[in-house]
């Protein structure tokens, strides 16, 4: 008697191999890989987050169903990893709540197709390669990520998959020589390893990743201990609402409460009282500070520098031209602004919106955002001749662009934000994982002050050294260092990830008789020629 066809394709055939399970699958592996990422960040399942796709890719007989596949899996990702944009769009943003969701959906409905873009590829090396294929998962998968990271809206790397495994310390070293893409790399081709074992019902793979793994969590975690060369630096966590009053009188006790934390005069028994600072970091904010034109707040800021006798970096609004700039400016000890430095990559729907003639439904978000003009210089600022660079909000997303500040010679990064807007959701927790990635690319200091919390000062090897919690307004005193060297990282940028994405290409359309002799019908494992 034949099984039931509802149990099993074919004698022998286990389940998950209908093709009709496939998107279920897919999505699954996109749940998991969010799991995996900050919060609730169980980085370990990061090892095995993409087997359940990867394992039901090779049975797929049709780019059609291969596509759908990969779409399933990249609308389950975004959607859990940037769930937070309703709630930004819809409290900060001015948006209803269906409008919010609207263009939520939208956002994730056009960056599921980068894990679609992965499993057609991948079904095209399983039809040449059969489920050897698998071993090409890794660099299709970086060749995607980096799409990700220049395409769309100028880019949203965000959360990818390598950032799952920078709680391994002495793996996140490899980020010296490969950025971020090297940790997908190792991550993508563990999966793979998994898979493949899963697929072929063999060890020698399974025991492969399982070294992977073991190495990574044996493999010494280095610290940068005491810096060679020290700087005092405090965190003022200014903790402003976003619909903080403006009201003369508000804005006057908010400068009285921040010239006390500036100064150091808190009672809070976590802050510790430094014998000297020597820079003060406030974060970007929701407030409308100019210190071009607005002499009161200016007068105040200058007046903290001098009774600090320290460097005093602060974010405001200022012009270019016509047009409002995000910028960040820092006043020397003497009260006189010695820099300024103008965001150069500014948040789509939160700084300018893309499209904003055709998005008419979005139109109370274009009121809110308004329209800010990007800078276009990599400025340094030197303290006492070392210098130093203030990257502004989620500029520090991107790893090329925080790589040129320090090829440029920046000794040390500081990166000031607004994370308020993100509430108490996995944004900021997602936000600091790629702050540390960014420390040990560069091997520097990073100093992250942040509105709303998390602020923290992470060392050159991505440890975090001090960070205060969310939703306090509070001070943060400790010890960064600033470094001369560079690493390969620095020097060459994304040579890792352009090579295994050439490699990857290379690999798909080299003639097949070279890769695979005897094969004229181009499929693997007697799967039926393309008809989708």
């Amino acid at each position: 008697m034949s099984p039931p066809r509802n149990v099993t394709t074919s004698i022998g055939k286990p389940l998950w191999t209908r093709p009709a399970f496939a998107p279920a699958w897919a999505a699954l592996s996109g749940i998991l890989l969010v799991l995996s990422l900050p919060k609730p960040n169980l980085y370990y399942l990061g090892w095995v987050a993409l087997v359940p796709v990867l394992v039901a890719l090779p049975d797929l007989a049709t780019r059609r169903s291969a596509a759908v596949t990969g779409y399933a899996g990249g609308l389950a990702f975004f959607a859990g990893s940037c769930y937070w944009i309703v709630a930004t769009m819809s409290t900060y943003g001015g948006l209803s709540v269906p409008v919010s969701v609207l263009v939520f959906a939208l956002f994730v409905v056009v960056f599921a197709l980068h894990m679609m873009v992965f499993a057609v590829w991948m079904r095209w090396n399983f039809r040449r390669f059969g489920v050897a294929g698998l071993m090409l998962a890794a660099p299709c998968w970086v060749a995607v990520e980096l799409l990700q990271t220049h395409l769309i809206f100028g880019g949203f790397p965000w959360m990818l998959a390598g950032y799952a495994l920078a709680p391994f310390g002495g793996l996140l070293q490899l980020t010296t020589w490969t950025g971020v893409y090297g940790l997908s790399f190792v991550l993508v081709g563990t999966n793979a390893l998994v898979a493949l074992a899963i697929r072929t019902r063999t060890y020698a793979p399974g025991l492969a990743a399982l070294a992977v793994v073991v190495s990574a969590a044996l493999i010494p975690v280095p610290a940068d201990v005491a810096p060679s060369d020290p700087i005092d630096v405090r965190i003022v966590q200014t903790n402003i609402d976003i619909d903080q009053s403006w009201l003369p009188e508000d804005r006057e006790s908010l400068l009285d409460d921040l010239e006390r934390l500036t100064l150091g005069g808190v009672a809070a028994t976590d802050v510790r009282e430094a014998e000297a600072i020597d820079l003060i970091v406030w974060p970007e904010t929701p407030s409308p500070f100019y210190l071009s034109e607005d002499s009161f707040f200016t007068h105040r800021v200058r007046a903290m520098a001098r009774a600090a006798n320290a460097h005093l970096l602060a974010g405001y609004i200022d012009a270019i031209g016509p047009m409002p700039s995000n910028s960040a400016g820092v006043i020397a000890p003497s009260g006189v602004q010695v820099s300024r430095y103008d965001k150069m990559h500014l948040v789509p729907f939160g700084e300018y919106v893309p499209l904003g003639d055709l998005l008419f439904f979005a139109e109370s978000l274009v009121r809110n955002v308004g329209d800010f003009a990007p800078g276009t210089e990599y400025t340094l600022t030197e303290i006492d001749g070392r210098p130093l660079a203030a990257t502004i909000c989620y500029e520090d997303v991107f790893p090329g662009l925080i790589r040129r500040f320090t090829a440029r010679g920046a000794g040390l990064i500081v990166n000031i934000t607004n994370d308020g807007w993100f509430g108490e959701t996995s944004a900021p927790y997602q936000h600091l994982r790629m702050s540390q990635v960014r420390a040990a690319e560069n091997r520097r200091y990073i100093v992250r002050a942040a509105n709303t919390g998390i602020s923290a000062i992470i060392d050159p090897y991505g440890n975090i050294r001090d960070r205060t919690l969310i939703g306090e307004r509070t001070v943060l005193d400790g010890v960064a260092g600033y470094r001369t060297d560079r690493t390969f990282y620095v020097r060459f940028g994304d040579v890792f990830g352009w090579t295994t994405a050439v490699l990857a290409l290379v690999a798909t359309v080299l003639p097949l008789r070279v890769l695979q002799p005897g094969r004229k019908d181009g499929s693997a494992d007697g799967q039926q020629s393309d008809n989708g």
